[in-house]
């Protein structure tokens, strides 16, 4: 598990210097997801056995230069140090990119004495100093302001213990983060991440946004958590093969977490197409965004390599005569080798079993993500059902207009993966 929010943080062909690696079984984990990397790691104690080659270093100068490597990653490392401000300004020197810092927040209820007892039990036995340097999220906040690191992304809900044991040791004991450093020669800073971004508006619209769907979709997930979930759907229709320097666009992208997704894998040739602009204002990032409607892209004929949409088909108001006009203007933008991915929900076993457990009201007052789904269903009702009860004419029209790649059903999602046909000449 641990090993997948890594994967999630660390960007693509990124060289990462992993601190206090221990046996190295973590970093074996994660390079056997991402051969991708280069990867060095460091500790001030042998261990009998390791994974992955690691060189001893003194534990205060990390035995790099200055920008060196992309990534500087501490797992769990520095509550075990007596100053951990020694360890982060160094990873500030030696990192041109990020750190990625997985550890503690001493947050909640016995906060210490449960972590003490979660660091005793995992290293005593190995010899590893337990300081117990746990820091509370103000004294975290104050680091970074002090070191100039912006936060990228953070996740909370790590999922490291199964569900019986995740109440006392997991939760709010646990936090994984990306913080991008300052560059090399820039004054240490403490400005707000991101500014607003820049909008191009192609028409004036007359969509009128449900608030009551927008916060049930804001707390169905979080920011990270769905920029992790398109993360691996990309990878699972083979992202990592497509040329770095690919002209990308997403449709229906709402707050912008399918192009962050995309940005981790290392591409920067973005743009984004929503009708929302309440949701569009919520991207921090390099892409370009367009307001406007997706059913009449305004972007350049034979502009872009592919096009991507994560969950937004079913929103048509019309899944046939709607879905037609879209797929003629992604086919109109796409170049002649360009791709087509989409996913969307789809009518299985699996989805009505989701379903009739959301219609469950006590299901839904102990699960807040399936209260929120709930939600989301009711405010679409109309265009979601319209859009499972037709598959087959969905799918003859997606085959019509792309020649299919992939098509894959499972666990109430459709995977359509599809090149353009070739235009048929004029007879």
């Amino acid at each position: 598990m641990l090993a997948g929010h890594l994967d999630a943080l660390i960007p693509a062909h990124a060289s990462v210097l992993d601190v206090g690696s221990g046996d190295g079984l973590l970093a074996s984990l994660v390079l056997a997801r991402r051969p991708d990397l280069a990867w060095s790691a460091i500790d001030t104690l042998a261990r009998p056995v390791s994974h992955v080659p690691v060189q001893l270093f003194d534990g205060r100068r990390l035995p790099f230069g200055d920008k060196q490597m992309d990534v500087v990653l501490f797992v769990d490392v520095l509550h075990h140090v007596d100053d951990p401000m020694v360890l982060l300004r160094e990873a500030v020197r030696v990192a041109r990119s990020a750190l990625v810092i997985k550890d503690h927040l001493r947050e909640g209820l016995a906060a210490n004495a449960r972590l003490r007892f979660m660091d005793w039990v995992g290293n005593a036995g190995w010899g590893v100093s337990l300081p117990y340097q746990y820091w509370s999220e103000s004294q975290w906040q104050r680091a970074r302001e002090e070191l100039g690191l912006r936060m990228e992304e953070q996740s909370r809900s790590l999922g490291l213990y199964p569900w019986w044991a995740d109440w006392l040791f997991g939760g709010s004991l646990h936090f994984i983060a990306r913080l991008a450093v300052p560059s090399a020669g820039a004054r240490e800073s403490t400005e707000v991440p991101g500014s607003a971004p820049r909008i191009e508006r192609w028409e004036a619209s007359l969509f009128c946004p449900d608030p009551v769907w927008e916060e049930a979709y804001r707390r169905f997930e979080t920011p990270e958590e769905e920029t992790r979930k398109f993360r691996r759907r990309l990878l699972a229709v083979g992202a990592r093969s497509w040329p770095r320097d690919s002209e990308i666009g997403e449709l229906f992208c709402g707050r912008g977490n399918g192009l962050k997704a995309l940005a981790s894998l290392g591409f920067d040739r973005l743009s984004g197409v929503d009708l929302s602009e309440d949701l569009l204002r919520s991207y921090r990032g390099p892409a370009r965004l367009y307001l406007g409607d997706c059913r009449d892209l305004k972007l350049p004929e034979h502009s872009l390599d592919v096009v991507v949409v994560h969950g937004g088909l079913h929103h048509l108001l019309d899944p046939i005569g709607d879905l037609e006009r879209t797929l003629v203007g992604v086919r109109r933008v796409l170049r002649p080798r360009g791709r087509l991915v989409i996913v969307e929900p789809w009518s299985t076993p699996f989805l009505s079993l989701v379903h009739a457990v959301s219609r469950r009201s006590v299901g839904r007052r102990l699960w807040r993500k399936l209260d929120a789904f709930a939600t989301m269903v009711e405010r679409e009702r109309d265009t979601y059902f319209r859009w499972l009860s037709k598959p087959e004419p969905i799918l003859a029209l997606l085959r019509s207009h792309f020649v299919p790649e992939r098509e894959e059903i499972s666990r109430g999602k459709l995977t359509f993966v599809g090149s353009p046909r070739p235009k048929t000449p004029p007879t």
